[in-house]
């Protein structure tokens, strides 16, 4: 029949159910793509919100950051004004000290007691059997110098020993090989004259005075021990450090002398220390067995606080009973 029939079949039972499936199917496919969008968007939004709560947490750290930084910058600031209030005190001070002893050595030159350029003058009595020597050159030195040689002149008084201040064998702008063998030269100005020698190094202090060097050498280098010199080492022991000898003026102290002397001419930088560390010992030179290294704390300790700075370990130094 044609189209335009009055009448129409009605659809088939099968192809009623047909298109219910189909019709539930695409409901399906819908609702699974409209699932399907609700979890991206989610997890979308899950992902932004960690990401948003690590980028919080990380503006936070920086910035807590930049404010410890700030607060640092400050306290250094607080720190360099400080030190530099602390530098300019310290310059004043100074300068006025070295005025203070440029002004008594002008006096002293006055009275003719010439600290910078005269041998013995500080104290040459008659009869001692110990003299204590010192020698040291330029501005530099001229001010510890001086005050080291105070507590030097009032113990050789007490223990009535000599006391030299050798400076004229110095000049001026001597090189470091012309002035290392000036301990020696010290040494043998005064050879006849003594039984024992005490070189001090010019920054060197004599704290304990109650202390004599006949105990020191009775203890450490008596009459028939074989011993004509005694040195310490310096801090950590890696080092001879001869800025305090005690030298007996015998025949073998003398040797002891001569072989050292030839020692600095060819040791590193014509350094008298460096020509016992580096000379004799490397040597073997028989005149070793004439000197003995003490206890630091017998003859050049140094101040505990001197040694917060160094590399060595300090607990191998033995400053706390400083003689």
């Amino acid at each position: 029949m044609g189209s335009d029939s009055l009448i129409k079949r009605t659809p088939r039972k099968d192809e009623i159910q047909r298109r219910r499936k189909i019709g539930i199917l695409i409901g399906a496919a819908g609702l699974l793509a409209l699932l399907s969008v609700i979890f991206i968007v989610r997890s979308v939004q899950g992902r932004a919100s960690v990401n948003l709560e690590k980028a919080r947490k990380e503006a936070t750290s920086a910035f807590d950051s930049v404010h410890k930084a700030e607060d640092e910058i400050a306290q250094l600031k607080k720190e360099l004004k400080a030190a530099k209030e602390a530098a300019k005190k310290a310059a004043e001070l100074s300068a006025a000290e070295t005025e203070k002893y440029k002004r008594l050595a002008s006096e002293a030159t006055r009275q003719g007691e010439n600290p910078q350029n005269c041998s013995s003058w500080v104290r040459q009595g008659k009869g001692e059997k110990i003299a204590i020597t010192t020698a040291y050159d330029g501005d530099k030195y001229n001010v510890m110098g001086m005050l080291a040689s105070d507590t030097k002149s009032k113990y050789a008084a007490l223990h009535n020993y000599a006391h030299f201040l050798d400076n004229d064998l110095l000049e001026r702008n001597m090189s470091f090989q012309q002035k290392s063998g000036s301990r020696i030269a010290v040494f043998r100005r005064h050879w006849n004259d003594y039984d024992w020698l005490l070189w001090t190094d010019a920054d060197v202090l004599l704290t304990n005075p109650e202390i004599r060097l006949e105990d020191i050498i009775e203890e450490h280098a008596p009459d028939g021990s074989g011993i004509h010199l005694l040195m310490s080492k310096d801090w950590g022991g890696r080092q001879v450090n001869p800025g305090v000898s005690l030298i007996r003026t015998s025949p073998e102290g003398k040797q002891f002398l001569d072989r050292w002397e030839a020692e600095i001419q060819t040791a590193r930088h014509h350094d008298d220390l460096l020509a016992i560390k580096e000379g004799m010992e490397k040597n073997k030179d028989p005149e070793l067995q004439y000197l003995k290294f003490v206890p630091q704390h017998v003859l050049n300790s140094y101040p505990a606080d001197s040694l917060k700075y160094e590399a060595y370990n300090s607990t191998t130094v033995e400053h706390n009973r400083s003689h």
